[in-house]
């Protein structure tokens, strides 16, 4: 066996698939050879293939070999079109709201972006953050084989959506008037803007309990399951939206409330369906009640916390910026919030290959294969960039196709068109960051990127700070902007570099 690679071929019954594990013996190490053999024996033991194959086309657990052995390119795709199309059907979504929103006048546009930093926020954090931190502890778990840890992970998954979501609807509730004067709001938007947050807030739960469960079974190396979920509460979104919004035969009209109450009732829908299927649907992990595990819970948090920290800066920079421009007056925040509306674009790409890639490095660092993992990250790193790249050409080429469906205002427009020709060509960069973000995620240590958000935090706020209080126009503040991008690209791109990503 000296000096001689080793490879196993297989088969995965239940997609019909070939796939060669290799054992490279560079060390001419027999003992290193026969431990590799038997933990792949053990992983993939006679009972268990018999247990899984049952089970696979409902658990989607086939991606293991996939993930672990399999084309990194088709493993991306594999894992990210399902999310990529789901976050598309997001997208389509929210354009719709601002669409209904836009017939209503200026002011419900307004509204909606001093709201939408807030919507993001807590998305970033439930999808993002600690939903990020819930599918790194399983996926960790899963490819390291200890399904008690994957379940007990589960359970602190659900006690901390929870927990988040008490201390939004609290916030919320209670604060929301102080926050929005905060951010520049008038009168007659402030009034809006707190009865918009009484709705949505109240029910948060329903927010977090869903983006939280579809982490659990992205962690599972399962994708198609939590897309399926998105997809049917988008397409619910949009009926309802619009009956909320317009009314149907002077019945169910509740103006710019409509879509807030849609959003609700769609979280509900997907919630349910999510439970239903890790309840009754799959059969690889039990989800039951655990005693409380320090151990697990900072597993998850120290994802989640540090990425809740990511979060937070963005959407304090987002926050400030909107504050900023309220400075020069209504029409450029709703021209701003058209702008920044049009950058959920980019959201299906970010989000469909940021968990695919967190998935994948999760699991492969949880199988020690930590030289993978990193080419995983590197490789989505480019897709990001090349794909994300050509959307910020295309909308720089092309922005009457998408701003004239909001605002007919030509100041409006005016202010959009500026936010478009000044951020977008630097929409490359921002995916290449997001993608290595998403893929740090996986590994489990966060420190890094988190220093890089901070920093971009900062230079986005100081340099719109001087643009504004120096009474330059409004092109110097969204500078800053475009030059955050830069930041979070180079920045993030730099942490691939580090040692973290060899396993010390």
């Amino acid at each position: 066996m000296k000096g001689i690679s080793i490879g196993i071929a297989f088969t995965d019954l239940s997609t019909g698939e070939n796939y060669i594990h290799s054992i490279p013996n560079t060390n001419r190490d027999n003992q290193y050879c026969m431990d590799e053999i038997s933990r792949f024996i053990n992983f993939y033991d006679p009972s268990e293939i018999i247990f899984q194959t049952k089970n696979f086309k409902e658990n989607k657990i086939s991606n293991l070999p996939l993930i672990l052995n399999g084309s990194i390119l088709k493993t991306i795709w594999k894992l990210g079109l399902p999310n990529a199309f789901a976050w598309i059907a997001w997208t389509i979504a929210t354009f719709a709201d601002a669409i209904f929103l836009g017939y209503l006048g200026t002011e419900a546009l307004a509204i909606i972006a001093i709201i939408f930093p807030f919507q993001m926020l807590m998305l970033m954090m439930a999808a993002g953050a600690i939903g990020g931190g819930v599918t790194s502890s399983v996926g960790r778990a899963i490819g390291s084989k200890d399904i008690k840890k994957a379940e007990v992970s589960c359970f602190h998954s659900i006690l901390i959506a929870l927990g988040m979501a008490s201390i939004f609807t609290i916030i919320f509730l209670l604060y929301s008037e102080n926050i929005f004067k905060f951010m520049g709001a008038t009168e007659l938007i402030l009034i809006g803007a707190i009865d918009y947050a009484k709705v949505f807030f109240a029910f948060s739960i329903f927010f977090w309990l869903t983006h939280i469960l579809a982490s659990i079974i992205r962690g599972l190396g399962n994708t198609f399951i939590p897309s399926k979920a998105i997809v049917i509460g988008s397409f619910c979104q949009i009926i309802l939206s619009y009956v909320f919004t317009f009314g149907i035969n002077g019945s169910f009209k509740f103006g710019f409330l409509g879509p807030a109450i849609a959003i609700v009732i769609c979280h509900i829908i997907m919630m349910a369906y999510l439970f239903n299927y890790l309840i009754f649907k799959q059969k690889f992990l039990r989800i039951k009640f655990h005693k409380f595990s320090n151990f697990i819970f900072l597993d998850i948090m120290k994802v989640g916390g540090l990425g809740l920290l990511n979060s937070i800066t963005i959407a304090l920079t987002v926050g400030v910026m909107t504050g900023y421009i309220g400075n020069f007056g209504a029409n450029a925040l709703a021209g701003y919030g058209i702008g920044a509306r049009l950058e959920l674009i980019l959201t299906p790409i970010i989000f469909g290959i940021g968990a695919a890639l967190t998935a994948s490095v999760s699991i492969n660092f949880g199988s020690k294969q930590f030289a993978r993992a990193r080419k995983i990250a590197f490789t989505g790193g480019i897709v990001c960039f090349l794909i994300i790249g050509f959307i910020g050409f295309f909308v720089n080429l092309f922005p009457h196709f998408l701003y004239q469906y909001f605002s007919s205002n030509p100041d409006v427009i005016k202010y959009s068109l500026k936010y478009i020709f000044i951020v977008t060509p630097f929409y490359c960069l921002f995916g290449l960051g997001q993608a290595i973000y998403f893929s740090s995620q996986g590994t489990g240590k966060m420190i890094k990127p988190i220093l890089v958000g901070i920093l971009r935090f900062l230079c986005v706020v100081i340099l719109g700070y001087f643009a504004v209080f120096k009474n330059l126009t409004i092109d110097y503040v969204l500078y800053s902007v475009s030059f955050g991008l830069i930041i979070t690209g180079l920045g993030m791109a730099l942490c691939l570099l580090g040692k973290e990503w060899k396993g010390m």
